[in-house]
């Protein structure tokens, strides 16, 4: 099942001090706030704002890199810890509090961060497509090449040919600059699994997985591991969908959504 109109609404800005940042703000009701990954934009969520809209407040953020996300300066890694960070100043400059996170991917990943070491922030946390406990990518040769595109001189060809490599490898380039091609790379490479590990352990909000089977990019393996470690966890499985649940079951989605909310906020009212 997948929603017949995407909805794109348009992009707003905030300034912090040594970054910009774009988002979308949509709705009315609990307040859900997309996270994409890496590579990720608005428009990744585009599928699922369409059933959200129904019932929820839906803000997506776009960190440095892409939409109109950046950063001053050379581009320099953003950890996990400085992820979560950055997420909870946009949270509180937005006065958004008791939001309900749903990160794709890596922005999974950022989700939890958040809703750990920002609990006061977060009500629940849906992920979509998640990593698990350990990486699902060659680290150590990621971390070799990141250290190329860290520096500062090579920033700019390398950004172009990282560009290019993602297109070819199917992943959408859409509303990605140089900073996003470069911190595909860079930021993936400085993320501690060791950290998320702790961070998976020690959530404490309503958490929902979803994930389907035929994601070639975070096998199933991973999934399941994941699933096994927290059984306390809501779960949502698809036989296909591949990394975009969002994208090919996003009614279901958000429906799940929505009755996690319920069990976090309480009752949730539907406009029709």
């Amino acid at each position: 099942m997948q929603p017949a109109t995407p909805r794109d609404p348009p992009r707003q800005t905030l300034e912090l001090p040594g970054v910009t940042l774009s988002y979308t703000d949509e709705g009315t009701g609990p307040v859900v706030v997309g996270l994409s990954g890496l590579p990720g934009a608005h428009h990744h969520w585009r599928w699922l704002g369409t059933p959200l809209f129904e019932w929820a407040r839906f803000v997506r953020l776009e960190l440095p890199g892409f939409g109109d996300s950046r950063m001053q300066g050379a581009v320099k890694p953003l950890s996990l810890r400085a992820r979560g960070e950055l997420i909870a100043r946009v949270l509180e400059a937005l006065k958004l509090s008791r939001v309900h996170l749903v990160g794709h991917s890596m922005g999974g990943m950022h989700a939890l961060e958040t809703a750990v070491h920002h609990a006061g922030l977060v009500r629940s946390v849906t992920l979509v497509a998640c990593p698990g406990f350990t990486a699902h990518y060659p680290e150590n040769a990621w971390r070799l090449v990141a250290g190329l595109f860290e520096l500062a001189p090579l920033q700019r060809p390398l950004a172009s040919l990282s560009r290019l490599a993602f297109k070819r490898l199917g992943f959408s380039v859409r509303d990605m600059h140089d900073e996003g091609a470069l911190r595909t790379v860079i930021d993936a490479a400085h993320t501690s699994f060791d950290r998320h590990r702790k961070n998976i352990a020690e959530v404490c909000v309503p958490v929902l997985q979803s994930w389907a089977d035929d994601d070639e990019l975070v096998p199933r393996r991973f999934h399941e591991g994941l699933a096994r470690q927290r059984p306390d966890w809501a779960t949502l499985r698809f036989s296909d969908g591949g990394h975009d649940v969002q994208k090919f079951h996003g009614v279901e989605l958000a429906e799940a959504m929505r009755q996690l909310a319920g069990g976090a906020d309480g009752e949730l009212v539907t406009r029709r």
